[in-house]
């Protein structure tokens, strides 16, 4: 049985800055709105300055963006990557509440992360709603929002569940380089229940999202290469597939190559 990642993903990046010392006021406000940038940002987000690569959404700094963060979006209020960024900071720190209001000012303005970022948050209460900003995101070209919207379509999350643009669009989201959108594709021609099975495009797949780093694509990869599934067997080549993942941290993987070496000393 393959494995299933249909997880809802939002923007999750920023990095690091120093403390700031004898600014007049103007530069004071300038230097808030480029080290919010840079403790906030995404690298998902287009708009944001060059060269900022970003951390995720768990280690943002919350003591120095929030108020580097707030105080850049009070002194621009239409600026919308700071309204996009100060939600960041404000759902990092547990208010949600705000961080909506922000997220919605954003993509009401037509910013594409925060589009995908306020689907991730409506799409258990509101699927409707969460399902119409992907939907706006993914025209938009943005990585996101055409995977989220493949999730949307695959699960049937605020629409009917349907098959061929759950590929449509994973197919989109793949081509700019996401992995889990390849294999996710993997997962619908392998497991053949919303389109029909299709082992060499299944395999063809879940070899992109290996060669990606996706875990999962590892094991299930592995699995076909155990049982020659489109192919001839091959436990060699399932052993290093599963050892690969078992390194990344698989429990899972961990365990069949524990499995496949105790067979191989019998």
């Amino acid at each position: 049985m393959p494995l299933v990642n249909s997880t809802f993903k939002a923007t999750l990046f920023a990095a690091t800055a120093t403390g700031l010392l004898g600014l007049s006021p103007t530069a004071h406000a300038e230097d808030n709105r480029s080290l919010c940038d840079t403790l906030a940002s995404s690298s998902y987000d287009n708009t944001r300055p060059p060269g900022l690569a970003g951390v995720e959404q768990e280690d943002i700094d919350i003591a120095k963006a929030l108020p580097a963060c707030r105080d850049a979006q009070a002194k621009a209020p239409g600026d919308i990557r700071m309204a996009f960024q100060l939600g960041r900071v404000l759902m990092q720190d547990g208010k949600e509440p705000e961080a909506l209001v922000l997220f919605e000012q954003a993509a009401k303005a037509g910013h594409a992360a925060a589009m995908v970022n306020l689907g991730v948050a409506l799409h258990e209460k509101k699927p409707a709603d969460a399902f119409a900003w992907y939907s706006k995101a993914a025209q938009l070209g943005d990585v996101l929002g055409e995977y989220n919207l493949g999730v949307a379509y695959q699960d049937g999350v605020g629409t009917p569940v349907d098959g061929t643009k759950a590929l449509e669009w994973f197919r989109k989201s793949s081509a700019q380089g996401d992995d889990v959108a390849a294999y996710n594709i993997a997962i619908i021609y392998d497991e053949g229940t919303l389109l029909p099975e299709n082992t060499g495009e299944a395999l063809k797949y879940y070899r992109l999202a290996v060669d990606r780093g996706n875990v999962d694509a590892m094991v299930n990869l592995g699995i076909m290469y155990e049982n020659g599934e489109g192919m001839e067997a091959d436990i060699d080549a399932a052993l290093e597939l599963y050892k690969r993942a078992a390194d990344l941290g698989d429990a899972d993987a961990k365990a069949e190559v524990e499995r496949l070496e105790s067979d191989d000393m019998e």
